[in-house]
């Protein structure tokens, strides 16, 4: 047999080996062992399913005791930024463009005027609460005055976190005191050029 003949048998015969080997793989992908596979159940799956690691728990704001006095008060501020007048601190909503900004830069002055004196406990202020509000720091303070002239500290400035998974807003318990203005002092915003507040809430229990 010629040398030539004996290259192309052995070719062949490698090419059937391979061919051989193909098969016999595919086969067994094909009927698998028993004994190798796993079994997994899946969910009755008749509407849509969210995992529990991605939701998030719906946030109620608690309620109050008392009223919001501030609702019919006069807002005033020591400037705004844009079109974010101190009257929209007291519109009686946080959605959309509602909200005061003061001047870039500087301290922001929010004065509330309630036209007679009362008897407040608690001031609650809020931010838009959807979420491409993020989470901000504001650094205020709250001061009171009986003549909108000469205002008491009644709350030391400190630093609040409006986060939009807890409403955006905070709630600041204040010692009970008789009042017509109440003013909020902001020195710093994380999230913008200068304080914020969509609603500035003032309670009573007159």
């Amino acid at each position: 047999m010629k040398k030539k003949e004996i290259v192309i048998i052995a070719s062949m015969a490698v090419v059937f080996v391979a061919l051989f080997a193909f098969v016999t793989i595919s086969n067994a992908a094909g009927n698998p062992n028993k004994d190798n596979i796993t079994v997994i159940a899946a969910p009755n799956q008749q509407e849509a399913m969210e995992n529990d690691l991605f939701k998030v728990e719906e946030y109620v704001s608690p309620e109050i005791d008392g009223t919001n006095v501030a609702k019919d008060g006069l807002m005033t501020s020591n400037g705004f930024t844009d079109v974010y007048p101190a009257t929209n601190a007291n519109d009686g909503t946080c959605d959309a463009a509602s909200y005061w900004e003061g001047p870039a830069g500087e301290t922001a002055e929010l004065t509330l005027n309630m036209k007679k004196k009362h008897n407040i406990h608690t001031v609650r202020l809020g931010l838009n609460p959807m979420s491409i509000w993020s989470k901000r720091t504001q650094t205020m303070s709250i001061e009171v005055s009986d003549d909108g002239e000469n205002f008491t500290e009644l709350v030391a400035s400190a630093d609040y976190k409006f986060d939009p998974n807890t409403g955006n807003e905070i709630i600041i318990d204040i010692p009970d005191v008789e009042t017509q203005y109440v003013r909020l002092l902001i020195t710093k915003n994380t999230g913008a050029t200068s304080g914020q507040v969509a609603e500035f809430e003032v309670y009573s229990n007159d």
